[in-house]
């Protein structure tokens, strides 16, 4: 929902998200008053039936733990999971899945799978739902170990995202939550949910590209790193680099093919001697870059 409701703002206004913000209030509260159960409302879509609640009111419980291994720059997809992903790196080829789903129910339980498939060039964990399953009260954890070079893309999942050091190329996606990743060498992030925050000490050719972000970016860059910045945030930038050579492109206000009628402040900045491209664009919030 994040990116349609960006374009929307972009297009038409952001007057239009709030009368629209405002009516769902009305339409949730009017909902509350001739509710008779919290699950009424949950099967609604008013509130989340995911947990706000201590583990002991989701008594099913199911742990899927396994070991694999890798080749170099093998590629691993996450899709779907409906909680908590945290990544590990580590300097050898192995990989560890540690995935965790809390239930209330055994119905609730079984309406969901995750399904686990492996080669050596590739690890693939979906998650799938029974469709005959309407409301579901349960919520997962996944932590996963990889290799340092793994290339790695995560979809579609409802929580926070968390990754460490990673060689290999990190695309995100549709993050219902914040994302916090350690030094990158190559990324796309996008449409997220949250606050997103990520240290780059390395860039290779491919650069970094942060987009369609509902929240603040704190972008960390080591002092000795060659790159060209371009950002683009609604609420402004602030560059905190005392120790990293730079020098200022320009600063302003300006329009892109995808904003239409939406202008953002903008800055560009060259860093060290230039080089491959940060981009930071589509920003509901402030932008902060400091020294990592």
């Amino acid at each position: 929902s994040a990116p349609l409701w960006g374009r929307v703002g972009d297009r038409f206004g952001r007057k239009i998200l709030v009368q629209r913000s405002l009516i769902g209030s009305i339409v949730v509260m009017v909902a509350m008053a001739y509710a008779v159960q919290t699950s009424g409302l949950a099967a609604a879509g008013f509130i989340s039936a995911a947990p706000t609640q201590t583990k002991q009111q989701y008594p099913v419980r199911g742990e899927i733990n396994r070991s694999f291994q890798l080749s170099p720059n093998a590629q691993i997809d996450v899709t779907g999971i409906e909680g908590s992903v945290k990544v590990e790196t580590r300097n050898d080829n192995r990989a560890e899945i540690h995935f965790v789903r809390h239930a209330r129910t055994q119905r609730d339980f079984d309406c969901e799978t995750i399904v686990v498939q492996d080669s050596p060039n590739s690890l693939t964990i979906e998650h799938q739902t029974d469709a005959s399953c309407r409301v579901i009260q349960a919520y997962e954890e996944l932590t996963l170990i990889v290799p340092l070079s793994a290339n790695l893309t995560v979809g579609r999942i409802e929580g926070d995202f968390t990754v460490g050091k990673t060689d290999g190329y990190l695309q995100l996606s549709s993050i219902e939550g914040s994302v916090r990743a350690g030094e990158v060498q190559s990324a796309q992030i996008e449409a997220i949910e949250g606050g997103v925050t990520l240290s780059i000490a390395r860039l290779d050719s491919q650069g970094v590209t942060v987009r369609a972000i509902e929240g603040p970016v704190e972008l960390r860059v080591a002092n000795e790193i060659n790159a060209n910045l371009r950002v683009r945030a609604t609420e402004g930038v602030d560059i905190d680099l005392p120790n990293a050579p730079n020098k200022l492109i320009g600063t302003n206000s300006f329009q892109s093919e995808d904003e239409d009628r939406s202008r953002r402040r903008g800055t560009e900045l060259q860093l060290g001697t230039g080089g491959a491209k940060i981009t930071i664009s589509a920003i509901e919030g402030r932008v902060r870059v400091r020294g990592l």
